[in-house]
């Protein structure tokens, strides 16, 4: 009797080991059902999802609750189910996907990469666009082209608003440094210019490097990288119709990321910040309107492009919904397909040039 049941732990551990190792941990309903009291969602509102988990074909229907490709996949199948149930746009259904996609914005930032920042000016990545504030004069936008050990060199910086004084020099000049890391948040730090000089006739500065970085400006939605041509129109004021369609064509731009809270857009001409914006696209079959004010701008000269950073005004639950369902890819394919019902497929080739 004792080597049988020394057996049966025997042939139980093996188990438990290849589990372990193929990732494949099984969540008890008690498990489950905590979570997803955690996660806001009622009783019926959790069996619903676990019902649909197991018809979309997950192995473990719980471990939706934990893992966000999974969820991404119970999402897509909860947004399917209530569309054969004709339920879409009801009041419950709206509210359980509200919370679901807030569950997986928590799921998502709650991964290494979001909570991991950087101590020192040593860890920007080259290539990255940086901000110098120069008090009395204004922002001035430029790029690091290269980061050594002494020093972070920078591309000649530039300003949109004009040209320096007379005489003005870079050298020795007290400046603070704003970047945003990719997938990550703002940073800040002071600092000085070092030297300013020409590398093969290229006009660069050096900056010196910064040990305490402040970090700020928290990435607070998940966004995605996307290529969608929209219609843009300047707004006098955004209260009231924020989310009307135009009924006239408007400039041509392109979507370049897109959140619930923001979206950045390409514009043809030189853009200005404070502007109140509306742009006006497809997300597959829905048109989505979203309107915002321009609150920085990254200005290319040698393209005569901007790209126009916006914060957006807070969209309605249907809007929300569709911008969501795009960004995590659960329910709505990368590419916008009825976005050439504006026109012919090459109509947004290039922007128009908004100023």
């Amino acid at each position: 009797m004792t080597a049988l049941l020394a057996v049966l732990v025997a042939i139980l551990g093996l188990v438990s080991l290849a589990l372990m190792a193929g990732g494949e941990r099984r969540y008890s309903s008690a498990e489950y059902y905590f979570r997803a009291k955690e996660g806001g969602l009622t009783l019926s509102q959790a069996r619903y999802v676990r019902d649909t988990a197991r018809l979309a074909g997950l192995d473990d229907p719980a471990a939706a609750l934990w893992s966000p490709r999974e969820l991404d996949i119970c999402i897509g199948a909860v947004r399917r189910r209530l569309r054969a149930q004709g339920r879409e746009r009801d009041r419950d259904a709206l509210e359980l996907l509200e919370k679901l996609y807030e569950f997986r914005r928590k799921l998502e930032f709650d991964q290494p990469r979001y909570k991991q920042g950087i101590r020192g000016s040593r860890q920007i990545a080259q290539g990255t666009k940086l901000r110098l504030l120069v008090h009395g004069l204004g922002v001035f936008d430029c790029a690091l082209l290269d980061n050594t050990e002494r020093y972070l060199v920078v591309s000649s910086p530039s300003s949109a608003i004009g040209g320096l004084p007379r005489g003005f020099s870079w050298k020795g000049r007290r400046v603070s440094v704003y970047f945003w890391r990719q997938e990550d948040a703002g940073y800040v730090f002071d600092t000085y210019v070092i030297d300013e000089l020409r590398i093969r006739g290229t006009p660069v500065v050096h900056v010196a490097h910064g040990e305490a970085l402040f970090r700020t400006q928290k990435r607070k939605s998940v966004r995605a990288r996307s290529s969608i041509p929209a219609y843009l129109y300047i707004m006098k004021r955004l209260e009231g119709a924020y989310e009307k369609p135009e009924t006239q064509s408007g400039m041509r731009c392109v979507v370049q990321d897109l959140s619930d809270d923001g979206f950045a857009v390409l514009i043809g001409g030189k853009g200005k910040e404070g502007l109140q914006i509306k742009a006006q696209f497809f997300l597959d079959e829905e048109q989505v309107v979203m309107s915002g004010v321009v609150r920085s701008i990254d200005w290319y000269p040698d393209r005569n492009r901007s790209v126009l950073h916006v914060e957006a005004l807070k969209p309605s639950p249907r809007t929300r919904d569709v911008i969501r369902s795009y960004v995590y890819e659960a329910a709505t394919p990368a590419a916008p397909r009825r976005a050439p019902a504006y026109g012919e497929e090459n109509v947004f080739a290039a922007p128009d040039r908004v100023f």
